[in-house]
């Protein structure tokens, strides 16, 4: 009877440990779950790995993107990651415009998202032991309220002398990926002409653009509740872009994130040239 009831100690704690593992990896908040992602199936010594923090949101909930718009605040990332090994930043995938009121506008995420990152390797690795990665993720997730919520992520990987992907992963780092504004085409020029009241955002793509809407990076730059005027053109289209209260001076450089339906997402870096009064 003693024997027996040790047996299941054993197997309970066996089981307890496995599950402690498990919630390393994944953590449930109370509107949320978030899991530390692997694209690949194990580290190589001198190479890149990606990794991604996945936030599954409760319906109705969201989190934001790096300009939060008009109010909330981005997630934040702290990484424990072992001696030689570096992480690169937060890639942020495309936002979606969210206007709570008339009067604000917010950018950010519903349902689900994955913010990857490039992590690097040391070459100095050996492969006697897993390599152990860890981040303590802070993000606040809103609705009618908004709530700061936090985890603390591990996640355990071999060492392999060959990059291999994780098939349960890839698929979302694919998607993902898809979702990554990227760089005007070569072929594309942007301009910003600023007004007193506005800024006009011009894009030169040598074909019609029939719908675009602009996400400013810097935050207290255009008024992001106020509508954007889009007229397209035969080579492209333009943007106006009406002032924030917030903005004081002339700025040199308008920078965001270009949406445009059924395209990839651009990336906007462009020189604002000042008219004259």
């Amino acid at each position: 009877m003693a024997f027996t009831a040790y047996i299941h100690w054993i197997g309970c704690l066996l089981f307890a440990v496995a599950s402690f593992i498990a919630v390393l990896a994944q953590t449930a908040t109370q509107h949320a779950r978030v899991e530390l992602l692997a694209r690949q199936a194990s580290v190589t010594p001198g190479s890149d790995a990606q990794l991604g923090v996945h936030f599954m949101l409760e319906k109705g909930w969201h989190i934001y993107w790096i300009n939060p718009g008009d109010s909330g605040q981005p997630p934040s990332f702290k990484w424990q990651l072992p001696q030689g090994f570096t992480a690169g930043e937060i890639q942020w995938p495309r936002p979606e415009r969210m206007q709570p009121t008339k009067e604000l506008v917010d950018y950010g995420y519903h349902d689900d998202v994955l913010l990857p990152l490039t992590i690097h390797t040391p070459p100095s690795v050996t492969d006697t032991k897993p390599i152990e990665l860890g981040v303590e993720v802070k993000w606040l997730i809103c609705r009618e309220v908004c709530i700061p919520e936090h985890a603390e992520l591990r996640l355990s990987l071999p060492v392999a002398a060959t990059v291999s992907a994780d098939p349960q992963h890839e698929p979302l780092f694919a998607r993902t990926t898809k979702l990554l504004p990227q760089p005007l085409p070569r072929t594309w020029k942007a301009s910003v002409a600023a007004g007193k009241d506005e800024f006009l955002l011009t894009i030169r793509a040598g074909k019609a653009i029939t719908e675009a809407q602009f996400f400013p990076l810097d935050p207290g730059q255009i008024d992001n509740a106020a509508q954007q005027n889009f007229q397209p053109l035969h080579t492209g289209a333009t943007l106006t872009l009406k002032k924030s209260d917030q903005l004081l001076k002339p700025i040199t450089l308008l920078r965001g994130v270009l949406v445009i339906p059924g395209s990839p997402a651009y990336w906007i870096e462009a020189p604002v040239r000042q008219s004259i009064q």
